[in-house]
């Protein structure tokens, strides 16, 4: 699930030189959000198996993009 569909992975969007600070906050739990509304849609949960990756990669985004 691509984010904006411009970046492939949650870190991309730290790499990207034109967001500013605020941006590299928003996208990311833009991110999380659009993936646990997706995965409550569609009837799945999140548990320890590799669905629950793309989400441990956002946190991670997020606490890197904080000053």
């Amino acid at each position: 699930m691509a984010c904006d569909g411009k970046y492939e992975a949650p870190e991309d969007i730290l790499g990207d030189e034109a967001l500013g600070r605020d941006e590299k906050t928003r996208l990311p739990e833009a991110w999380r959000d659009d993936k646990t509304a997706y995965l409550r849609a569609s009837g799945e949960g999140v548990g320890d198996d590799v669905r629950a990756g793309p989400s441990k990669r956002i946190d991670k985004t997020l606490a890197s993009s904080q000053p």
